[in-house]
């Protein structure tokens, strides 16, 4: 039953796509703001979407926030807004392909993920270490940040390692074909409002989140033609996350999990758990893995707690 579950919350969250609004879409554009902070950091080919969320108070520190798979800056709003009172700054970036950031394409000279953001963060802050989130997907690519530069913590939240995408699908995948159909495959699911909503709740574990959730926050991202081709071009882009470097780290480490989490497999929580054997470890009771949305609150008091325990 488990295994059908997550093939149905799988298939769904592949589902998810563009909602049908009909306006201009330009990343980087002086023109375009999807947010009153939003921001665009220009690296080579890539027009980086990004937000600053100002500290409340005394000034404690700088958190740079890396979203999950299909999601974007939006997921992190809840933690950032909550981060943000207890005295830290919050950087939210869109990671290539995602949210408002530019879709890679096979014309493009790609930058991987990894450098794009420690252009983006010295950027900011030159001088500064800073503590680096990250959620899923982005908990890979935070992981492998933290390898390549001196972070002050490491902060993971049911974060799920990359692999490399097999050679042989390569083909496949960068066929003109392939690339056509998934974009015609979200901009249809993205008009099935329950099935978006549906994939929130499985996601959260958390119907009436799910009942009351903004799907705009989910579609609007992803309405931009040239998502399925961006999508694409990143899966065989990927870096994989060099969890043997992880386990040297020397940063503090905190690792959240989510009880109800039908996303991550067992495998995959493993490998992370013993990879860091030596981190401070955290189960959200009853939650799903996109916990850092409905739980936020628990979440950033945990949060606080690791970093303050770490004199961050």
């Amino acid at each position: 039953m488990k295994k059908v579950k997550k093939a149905l919350v799988l298939l769904l969250v592949f589902a998810l796509s563009f909602s049908p609004l009909l306006c201009a879409f330009a990343a980087g554009s002086e023109e375009f703001r999807p947010f009153e902070d939003s921001r665009f950091f220009e690296i080579g080919d890539y027009d980086i979407h990004y937000r600053i969320i100002p500290a409340k108070g005394g000034f404690k520190g700088r958190i740079l926030m890396l979203h999950g798979f299909m999601c974007s800056t939006y997921s992190w709003r809840n933690m950032a807004a909550e981060m943000s009172e207890k005295g830290y700054e919050c950087v939210l970036a869109d990671l290539p392909d995602f949210g408002f950031s530019t879709r890679e394409t096979a014309d493009m000279e790609i930058i991987p993920r990894e450098d794009i953001i420690i252009a983006l963060m010295k950027s900011i802050a030159p001088a500064d270490e800073w503590i680096i989130a990250g959620h899923s997907m982005g908990g890979g690519v935070a992981i492998n940040i933290a390898c390549a530069v001196p972070v002050k913590a490491l902060l993971l939240y049911c974060p799920c390692p990359q692999d490399e995408f097999p050679a042989w699908a390569e083909k496949l995948v960068k066929l003109k074909l392939t690339e056509n159909a998934m974009d015609a495959f979200f901009r249809l699911g993205g008009k099935v409002s329950p099935l978006v909503r549906a994939v929130v709740w499985m996601a959260t574990n958390n119907f009436e989140f799910a009942a009351n959730y903004d799907l705009s926050g989910v579609t609007d991202p992803l309405y931009y033609d040239g998502f399925g081709k961006g999508l694409c071009e990143m899966m065989y882009n990927v870096k994989a996350t060099d969890m043997e470097s992880a386990k040297n780290i020397k940063a503090p480490v905190l690792l959240c999990q989510a009880e109800k989490d039908i996303i991550l497999n067992n495998s995959q929580k493993s490998i992370v758990n013993e990879t860091f054997d030596f981190a401070t470890k955290y189960e959200v009771k009853g939650a799903g893995h996109q916990c850092i949305e409905d739980r936020s609150e628990e979440l950033a008091g945990v949060t606080c707690d690791f970093l303050a325990a770490n004199s961050l």
